[in-house]
């Protein structure tokens, strides 16, 4: 019964569009238009997708560019935080500072020798090779600071200062001339006990000399004196002549 009802469908279907080619062609376009929206839809939600796809690709590529920014950022700020702590350091960095003092008289190599700031008279004359036998030491200060440019002289037993010997820590020092007319005291290095026999220091004089030289430093000069307190020019003209550093 099915099968005598679509030939019956299908005869009339033949019938209808016998001899009219125009009904032909409106059928053709209705089924070439139908299939180009189901073919238009599906190129559409293809777009969709790409697009969502692409969307997705750039952000991972926006993120990716700015995680990789950050991490040369943060790569660049470390190398320059290193390169500035490098340079702080060498620019920190100092070359220690040295003395040079010249030995002479009883020592068993006279030489011009350079100390480390802050040696003392007997690192001087251990890099002198030390003192000989008949070295006079009674009346040197090993313990004493050396200066710059000071000449340290170690008379020999039986010498006479006085007559041209030039004692450079706690006894006589040498004019430039290298003579020493009369006996002068070194403000550097002389015992509180040696200051105390010049004209006008008392022992609290001499002990305030000692004491400006451990806190401030050597003198330079004689007329440093006079930073001391109690020594005023007026006292100074009467020691100008019998000291020296």
């Amino acid at each position: 019964m099915a099968q005598l009802q679509s030939g019956g469908w299908s005869d009339r279907v033949v019938r209808a569009v016998k001899g009219r080619p125009w009904l032909i062609a409106i059928m053709v376009c209705f089924f070439v238009a139908g299939a180009g929206v189901v073919v238009g839809a599906a190129v559409l939600g293809m777009q969709a997708s790409n697009g969502v796809l692409i969307e997705r690709n750039d952000e991972g590529v926006a993120r990716e560019d700015a995680d990789g920014s950050s991490a040369a950022d943060d790569a660049n700020t470390s190398t320059e935080g290193d390169s500035e702590g490098d340079d702080t350091t060498h620019g920190e960095a100092k070359t220690p500072a040295h003395v040079v003092v010249d030995v002479d008289g009883a020592v068993a190599a006279p030489q011009v020798v350079e100390l480390p700031e802050g040696a003392r008279v007997a690192d001087a004359l251990a890099a002198a090779g030390g003192t000989t036998d008949d070295a006079e030491l009674s009346s040197i200060n090993r313990a004493a600071l050396v200066s710059d440019g000071e000449k340290i002289y170690i008379p020999r037993v039986g010498e006479d200062a006085s007559g041209g010997v030039a004692a450079g820590i706690g006894g006589f020092a040498a004019s430039e001339s290298g003579a020493a007319p009369s006996a002068l005291i070194n403000i550097n290095r002389a015992t509180e006990a040696e200051l105390d026999t010049l004209p006008g220091v008392g022992p609290a004089t001499a002990a305030a000399i000692v004491e400006d030289r451990e806190t401030n430093g050597p003198f330079s000069s004689p007329d440093d004196l006079m930073r001391v307190s109690g020594i005023g020019e007026k006292k100074y003209e009467k020691l100008a002549g019998l000291i020296c550093v």
